[in-house]
């Protein structure tokens, strides 16, 4: 079998980077997403989700793995595979390049795709290309984002807190540098990319005029990667590294299932491996090891076999 670049073959279906401004979303759709965030966020109410979205999606749905794939191109955010290995199975693929919090808004914007448009694509072999849906499903699953990492409730306390420990009589006289300070805190205790936090403020329009914030991105930027008090959590927002998905963890064990069960071939196994960059030599030593075992052998045992020979 020829070896697959998956960064060329991802390349034709890359998420692009998510446009953070939903204002065209309509009232009604709007109110769906707030309903539906509602229903997921019941065990978080108001606590900052952050890095706890991985876990939490995982719980949502035992069907879908996590994978972390090193992409070329900065444009890819992140993207949802369904593989022909199992017949519920989905993969939120995230761009290992990109900061942890860039990770986290993208999980949670792969995850309204999964909820809201994985039918649509259950019939379409291996990679949901996204570039055919209509701009609105992608500003949907970016509000989505927003709206279940930091809700309209948990925003309006926090502003109400922010305004009690200034001494702000009231909110819409706060000024460019206030409302900078705010965006700066948000950012880090509720781990969302700086200008989702910018756009989350101008959607429930404690914002009025958007443009001088993001006029002054840069800026604003610079002043939260400066402050040394928040320095170890602001430099874990800006590095790459996740620690918190435990990737390849159980998709080995998935395509072992699928194969011995009979809902796989040997050429669908090793077509969505090569596809997800899995270890080829693991992946061929598995299938040898089937091959040669007894029919009575424990499945966990070969398991095991794997994970020892992955470490």
């Amino acid at each position: 079998m020829s070896s697959i670049d998956y960064n060329e073959l991802f390349e034709q279906y890359y998420q692009k980077k998510y446009d953070f401004n939903t204002a065209s979303l309509s009232i009604n759709e709007i109110a769906e997403i707030k309903k539906l965030v509602r229903e997921k966020r019941v065990d978080y109410a108001q606590a900052p989700m952050g890095t706890g979205v991985f876990s939490w999606i995982l719980k949502q749905n035992d069907n879908i793995r996590f994978e972390m794939v090193s992409f070329d191109s900065d444009r890819i955010d992140g993207m949802l595979y369904i593989p022909s290995t199992g017949k519920e199975r989905a993969y939120i693929i995230l761009n290992s390049n990109k900061p942890l919090a860039n990770q986290i808004f993208a999980a949670a914007h792969e995850f309204y795709h999964y909820i809201k448009d994985y039918q649509a694509f259950k019939e379409t072999p291996y990679i949901c290309d996204f570039g055919m849906l209509k701009d609105v499903n992608e500003k949907k699953a970016c509000r989505f984002a927003a709206e279940i990492l930091l809700p309209e409730e948990a925003l309006l306390h926090e502003i109400q807190d922010y305004c009690r420990v200034m001494m702000i009589a009231d909110m819409k006289r706060m000024d460019f540098n206030q409302f900078a300070t705010l965006i700066i805190f948000l950012t880090v205790k509720y781990q969302m990319p700086l200008k989702a936090v910018i756009y989350r403020l101008a959607e429930e329009q404690y914002i009025n005029s958007i443009d001088k914030y993001i006029e002054n991105y840069e800026f604003i930027r610079k002043v939260l990667q400066e402050i040394k008090i928040i320095g170890k959590r602001v430099d874990e927002l800006y590095n790459t590294e996740n620690n918190y998905v435990l990737v390849y963890s159980s998709t080995y064990q998935d395509m072992e299932k699928a194969f011995s069960a009979g809902n796989a071939s040997k050429e669908n196994i090793l077509e969505d491996a090569a596809k997800l960059n899995l270890d080829m030599s693991l992946i061929n030593e598995f299938f040898s090891a089937e091959k040669e075992a007894d029919d009575d052998d424990d499945d966990d045992e070969l398991f095991s076999i794997i994970n020892a020979k992955r470490r």
